[in-house]
């Protein structure tokens, strides 16, 4: 596993502690985040800091505890790609989704996050 995939785990490592302050610190102030559509966002692109805050707070707040569990991760020539298992607990109410994600990086910071159809992610990573 290189630097890149390193960077991928502890940022999802900070995002599944709370610790926003690490997760921005991991992410380079132009950072665009394309997650995947549905009922859960406002929008369907996230850019810049303050971006990344909105959806932090958007993806974090309908939960008691988010957890963002790498399954399996590689190196990329652009920064990496991973697959992620996301559970969150609130109650009696549980969410399980697991989400193939493609990152960007730019001076080892996340520039981009972008998620796919993990599926797609799992077949790539086989691959290799």
């Amino acid at each position: 596993m290189g630097r890149n995939a390193d960077v991928f785990r502890e940022f999802h490592a900070a995002w599944t502690a709370g610790d926003l302050p690490a997760v921005l610190a991991l992410t380079d102030p132009d950072v665009v985040v394309r997650p995947l559509h549905g009922a859960l966002f406002t929008r369907g692109e996230f850019r810049g800091h303050d971006g990344m805050r909105d959806w932090y707070r958007e993806l974090t707040d309908p939960w008691d505890r988010l957890e963002a569990i790498v399954e399996g991760v590689r190196d990329t020539p652009e920064g990496a790609k991973g697959v992620l298992k996301v559970v969150g607990y609130r109650g009696e109410e549980g969410l399980h989704v697991r989400v193939g994600v493609d990152v960007g990086m730019r001076d080892g910071r996340v520039l981009t996050i972008t998620a796919r159809n993990v599926h797609d992610v799992e077949d790539e990573l086989a691959a290799d």
